[in-house]
């Protein structure tokens, strides 16, 4: 078998030369030995081959259809405006939180003007929607307290009148003055005790059943 020759057999047998190739092995086969040896080796191969189990061919893809660019478009476009009416719901929902609480806010009354001197007084009652600053001045006559009223939260207001009522260390109470509850608005109520600063135990601010809501120990 010469170099030239010697990887024919297989591709003789298989059918896979050229028809020019083919003859040229033909004719040396009919010198050479070693090449008609070996043809005659592999003479079974083409038959093996034939037996052997075809693999499972998959069927190519088919053509695309016209539809479902545009389909896949519209439905991007489905979602885009999903979203977007998501964000303009929260926006809306956002804006019209902040303008209820702006709201809530301007209903409430005003703070008064802050006083250096001024006290405030304790809620008695959890959740009290009364308030108030008390601010008392030592006189040579007694004392005289100027007092800051309002509401915390206007929408439980109640009407009715309150009284400013002083108690002394031995448990006498004297009334300085009343007023009704204006909702939204600072009430100031002025009143006077004849009581030295360091004879009041207590100042409070009563309500019409007489039960205290604020109270100050001076």
């Amino acid at each position: 078998m010469t170099d030239d020759y010697s990887t024919y057999d297989a591709a003789y047998l298989l059918g896979a030369l050229s028809p020019e190739e083919r003859r040229d092995f033909e004719t040396h086969l009919r010198g050479c030995a070693d090449c008609s040896a070996s043809v005659t080796r592999l003479s079974g191969l083409p038959g093996l081959l034939a037996k052997a189990p075809q693999p499972d061919l998959v069927d190519a893809p088919g053509p695309v259809p016209e539809s479902l660019l545009p389909a896949l478009l519209a439905e991007v476009a489905r979602r885009r405006a999903r979203r977007r009416r998501v964000v303009l719901v929260a926006t809306a929902a956002a804006v019209i939180i902040a303008i209820a609480a702006g709201a809530f806010i301007g209903l409430r009354p005003p703070p008064p003007d802050t006083d250096p001197s001024a006290i405030e007084m304790t809620a008695v009652a959890a959740g009290s929607p009364v308030q108030a600053e008390a601010v008392l001045d030592a006189k040579a006559w007694g004392t005289h307290i100027r007092l800051h009223c309002w509401y915390r939260d206007t929408s439980s207001y109640r009407p009715g009148t309150y009284r400013l009522v002083v108690t002394d260390n031995d448990g006498t109470v004297q009334q300085l003055a009343t007023w009704a509850v204006v909702p939204g608005e600072t009430t100031t109520v002025d009143g006077s005790t004849s009581l030295d600063l360091d004879e009041i135990a207590t100042v409070e601010v009563r309500n019409r059943t007489d039960k205290a809501v604020l109270t100050l120990s001076p």
